[in-house]
């Protein structure tokens, strides 16, 4: 049974193909930095060997490969190591500006590196927010029961558990967080029902992550979304944006899926 679920959570926790495409620059990182320094800094052969004999240079570089690596298993420590190396590559473009850079358009260069950091940081949030690290839940959410959050049935489709109740505290394109007391099995498969919403949904998950209660969230699951066809998807966005407008009326118009 573990070795099935095992060969199940490979097949399952996968980022997406945009995520995907962007661990294809992380992982080689060391090359893809200083083609993309040259062309930014128009370095010189002297910038670029002081690039590769610098101990920052294989720091950043050691933590963008292994954010590469856990990114596309989409591995909660890959969040953490993102942010490292993200710092110690604003510090290395720093350098490279400061005493490497050829270019006429030095403060523009370092602005757009900057840019691009933080398009890779927004990006890959979108991917890890919900269900595997960053749900949003407010702090009367964790303690107070009976508040009119979007209720959920989850069918179990392993084991003996049958049929479970919870309410969903947050939601996203890739998934949601359901506060429940039911411990559940890592990487097991459900069907979550939405059934107080005008048309009923029925979309297939698996879980990916057992919260305890804690003062930033209450006792429940991170479950990640399977497949969806268009029709579901419709449906899922207008509960997606009822659940927003509950939470915070400024964010109902800001869903995508």
């Amino acid at each position: 049974m573990e070795e099935n679920r095992k060969v199940s959570m490979n097949q399952e926790l996968r980022c997406s193909r945009y995520t995907t495409f962007l661990t294809f620059f992380m992982v080689p990182f060391p090359v893809t930095y200083l083609v993309f320094a040259t062309l930014i800094f128009d370095l010189d052969s002297k910038g670029i060997i002081s690039n590769v004999l610098s101990p920052l240079f294989y720091l950043a570089s050691f933590f963008w490969i292994i954010t590469g690596v856990g990114l596309k298993n989409l591995k909660k420590w890959s969040w953490y190591t993102l942010l490292i190396a993200q710092f110690f590559t604003v510090y290395l473009d720093a350098l490279n500006l400061v005493q490497h850079s050829n270019s006429e358009f030095k403060v523009w260069a370092f602005a757009f590196t900057v840019l691009v950091q933080c398009y890779v940081i927004a990006s890959i949030s979108n991917e890890l927010r919900v269900p595997f690290l960053f749900p949003k839940i407010r702090w009367w959410e964790s303690g107070i029961a009976g508040m009119p959050h979007l209720k959920v049935t989850l069918n179990h489709l392993s084991g003996s558990e049958g049929r479970t109740e919870g309410r969903v505290l947050d939601m996203s394109r890739k998934g949601c967080f359901v506060k429940t007391h039911h411990d559940y099995h890592p990487f097991e498969k459900v069907t979550l029902n939405f059934e107080d919403v005008s048309q009923k949904i029925d979309i297939p998950g698996i879980v990916v992550w057992n919260a305890k209660s804690t003062v930033t969230h209450p006792k429940g699951i991170g479950i990640k979304f399977g497949t969806i066809d268009r029709k579901k998807k419709k449906v899922l966005r207008v509960i997606v944006r009822r659940l927003l407008k509950q939470k915070d009326p400024s964010n109902a118009k800001k869903v995508s899926i």
